[in-house]
């Protein structure tokens, strides 16, 4: 039998959060709130909740607070850290501020890149800050480089989980691929060799996952809306299906999901009956 795993991660991206009102034809900050509710209905228990950028649409001050306010209390509850990743319509003052709730300095540390490393016991989650303010594709800094090097000098017990806003992989779609990570093998260079177990991105609004240096790489669907991949060509579309990803770290593994959020419902078992099915398919194998 598979044993349980031994982190469970929630990653939600591209949100878009607006201080009031509809965004791409939803209101983004229903659509986060279904997604937290089916975290919580769930009953799994995260050892994180992993926000990778894009977290309002125009980085107002307001968005942030509404964000907050939807967050916390669901974290809470939870028992489970919130962890947030900037992304390229995000504002770096404005999300320190009003999300963080770090008090402003009036210097250079305000629009710093939000880079951090987290312990969450044995596993730790590296976040770096991939945007170019006043731009849309991304990079990363040879000082980022450098800290991300140095920070994985020494491994961790069950590893790292590196999270950042673009993802290092080329996307099916023109619009991600004309606004994507610049330089990406230079990340996988410093990844090489180290305990990265997985590299979690949003951006491109589409469920996909690759790998860069033989780590693996996994892209979540947006709350927001999600592109769809299978488009004629030259074309996009967007699709009114929000998506929450759901990240276990076994011992010897890592699998990635992704979970459609209010999907219609075509059936649900009990848990007695579950077990029951789970019995029936044991006695099978054994028997084979």
């Amino acid at each position: 039998m598979t044993p349980a795993p031994e982190h469970t991660l929630i990653q939600f991206t591209d949100l878009h959060l607006v201080a009031d009102g509809v965004r791409y034809a939803i209101d983004p900050a229903e659509a986060l709130a279904r997604a937290l509710a089916a975290v919580e209905e769930s009953g799994v228990a995260p050892s994180a909740l992993l926000f990778t950028g894009d977290l309002t649409d125009e980085g107002e001050p307001a968005a942030y607070e509404r964000l907050r306010a939807l967050v916390e209390p669901v974290a809470a509850r939870l028992g489970a850290p919130a962890l947030f990743v900037m992304g390229n319509h995000d504002d770096r003052a404005a999300l320190r501020t009003h999300l963080l709730g770090i008090r402003p300095t009036g210097g250079p540390a305000d629009t710093a890149p939000l880079d951090h490393t987290t312990r969450i016991g044995d596993l730790r989650i590296v976040v770096l800050d991939s945007t170019v303010p006043g731009h849309a594709h991304g990079e990363l800094t040879p000082d980022q480089l450098a800290w991300l090097e140095a920070e994985l000098t020494e491994p961790a017990p069950a590893g790292t989980v590196l999270a950042l806003h673009h993802p290092p992989l080329p996307s099916p779609s023109r619009l991600s691929a004309a606004i994507e990570l610049q330089r990406r093998t230079t990340l996988g260079a410093v990844l090489s060799g180290t305990d990265v177990r997985i590299v979690l991105a949003g951006h491109t609004h589409l469920v996909s996952a690759g790998a860069v240096a033989g780590v693996p790489v996994w892209t979540g669907g947006a709350t927001s809306y999600v592109s769809d991949a299978l488009v004629p060509a030259g074309e996009e579309r967007a699709l009114n299906a929000q998506t929450v990803s759901r990240i276990d770290l076994f011992a010897d593994c890592v699998v990635a999901a992704a979970v459609p959020v209010g999907a219609d419902r075509r059936g649900t078992l009990s848990a007695a009956e579950v077990e029951q099915r789970v019995a029936e398919l044991r006695s099978r194998t054994d028997a084979a």
